[in-house]
């Protein structure tokens, strides 16, 4: 399995593992945060639904190999790493981000970096 592979398939599994998460946050206690706004109710579910959405469709565009992707794996796990920052920061838990949400950003900043190198040097498109 090449690198570009194992990064892909990895993301898919953050994108899963995190679907998982909000599902289990929705059935538990439904409440979200949207940069340090609580959401409860009828706005969480509404949030969390969509979060689940996208997670599910950037994993089938990364699935099927769509150039659009990575581009969309890079927008969802950096918006959650901010998203989870700016709360964190707002209710003064520190300077904490998730390592999910990290891992996510790096491998999507890795899977870009590599397919635009790819498409550089085999290719000839600059």
């Amino acid at each position: 399995m090449c690198l570009e592979e194992g990064l892909r398939y990895g993301l898919i599994l953050l994108l899963v593992l995190n679907c998982v998460g909000l599902v289990f946050t929705s059935l538990i206690n439904l409440e979200a945060f949207f940069f340090g706004n609580k959401l409860t109710g009828e706005t969480a579910a509404v949030y969390l639904s969509l979060s689940i959405i996208a997670a599910l469709l950037i994993a089938y565009s990364l699935f099927k190999k769509m150039s659009v992707g990575p581009v969309l794996s890079l927008l969802y796990f950096g918006f959650l790493f901010f998203e989870t920052l700016t709360t964190n920061l707002l209710y003064n838990f520190g300077f904490y981000v998730s390592p999910l949400f990290t891992l996510g950003l790096i491998c999507s900043i890795f899977l870009l970096l590599i397919e635009r190198m790819v498409s550089v040097v085999l290719l000839g498109h600059s």
